[in-house]
């Protein structure tokens, strides 16, 4: 009889993963450890893809790779605290999930470690800790911590004034096509801030933005056009 047992419990559980959609290897492979296995099965049930969305699956399947020490489970495991989704919404934890991830050189991590200084969630804000961290997620090709390391040097928060250093990174943010960038490359070129003034160029990146829906950009268009 006990020979039979672990035959029947592998049927019953591969069986209802089929059955719900879910793939045997993985399912096969998330259990035996393997982190990277355990954050797919997790973004499954976060999003209900092949499996009905359960929040506390999702957070049981990115905190067995998380306590791995895997950065993308510690990243997503910190998002779910961060918004309450299957556990108590919880900032300073969230934050604790994302520095060990953004210490293992996660972009994504560095980001929503950036923005928790940013706004002061989890933290107390800091300015200096936030560019740090915008820093090295814009520096990875993140657009939004271009912007926001943009915004920064604009304002001379955290880092030293400099609209120079703001365009570039607007510039970047704006290359992959984030229109709130596009808009700040627009009233760079407008005013002629760290760039020439130059009004074609700012009406391109204008147009740029407003085709994207940033309604900034059209009224900051039609003010210059009248």
């Amino acid at each position: 009889m006990k020979k039979m047992f672990l035959p029947i419990v592998v049927v019953v559980v591969f069986g209802l993963a089929a059955a719900f959609g879910q793939d045997a290897d993985l399912l096969q492979k998330a259990s035996a450890g393997d982190p990277a296995a355990q954050v797919k099965i997790g973004n499954q049930y976060a999003l209900g893809q092949g499996v009905a969305r359960n929040s506390r699956e999702a957070v049981k399947w990115y905190r067995k790779a998380a306590e791995q020490g895997y950065p993308d489970g510690q990243y997503r495991l910190g998002g779910l605290y961060e918004v309450g989704f299957g556990v108590p919404a919880d900032p300073v934890t969230a934050v604790k999930w994302y520095e060990q991830a953004a210490k293992q050189g996660s972009p994504d991590a560095e980001y929503r470690v950036g923005f928790m200084y940013d706004q002061g969630r989890g933290v107390s804000k800091d300015d200096t800790q936030a560019a740090k961290w915008y820093q090295l997620a814009a520096s990875a090709g993140r657009p939004q911590a271009q912007f926001k390391l943009g915004e920064m040097y604009e304002t001379g928060r955290g880092v030293p004034q400099s609209y120079k250093e703001a365009w570039k990174w607007y510039f970047q943010a704006a290359q992959q096509n984030r229109p709130e960038a596009q808009f700040k490359l627009g009233k760079f070129c407008e005013q002629g801030l760290g760039v020439p003034e130059n009004t074609s160029e700012a009406i391109k990146w204008y147009q740029l933005a407003i085709a994207k829906g940033d309604s900034e950009a059209e009224e900051s268009l039609r003010a210059l056009q009248k």
